[in-house]
């Protein structure tokens, strides 16, 4: 594809690879790319109608909402502004080295209480 688009782009070309070709299958190939081309531009003018169309309505929707006092702000979801906050500790240990260690009991299980779980230790004996 990228040949044919090489050789259509440039005149000289495009000249020595129709050396060969009969006016009639010139002529074909004239008529059928001014198909296509008739074909793209009905294309893409409805494409820009249909997004001129979407725009008018977007306008329409925003003069809507202002005619009503509302911004785009008071249809977000109001948990949605927040960050999402932090569990809170379910479980605490104290290790070899006297640093205490939280843990939410979600996720992966820190090293801490790992460790103090392969020592025989249990979740309910460190439960806050």
């Amino acid at each position: 594809m990228n040949e044919f688009i090489d050789i259509a782009r440039n005149k000289n070309r495009l000249r020595a690879a129709c050396k060969d070709l009969s006016v009639e299958q010139m002529q074909t190939m004239v008529d059928h790319l001014g198909g296509f081309i008739a074909k793209r531009k009905e294309e893409e003018a409805a494409a820009q109608a249909a997004m001129a169309e979407q725009a008018a309505k977007k306008q329409e929707i925003l003069d809507a909402m202002r005619a009503a006092g509302l911004s785009l702000d008071d249809f977000a979801d109001a948990e949605a502004k927040q960050a999402r906050q932090p569990v809170a500790a379910q479980y605490r240990i104290t290790d070899a080295h006297g640093d205490s260690h939280e843990w939410s009991g979600r996720g992966r299980t820190p090293r801490a209480f790992q460790a103090y779980f392969d020592q025989g230790g249990s979740k309910d004996s460190c439960r806050i």
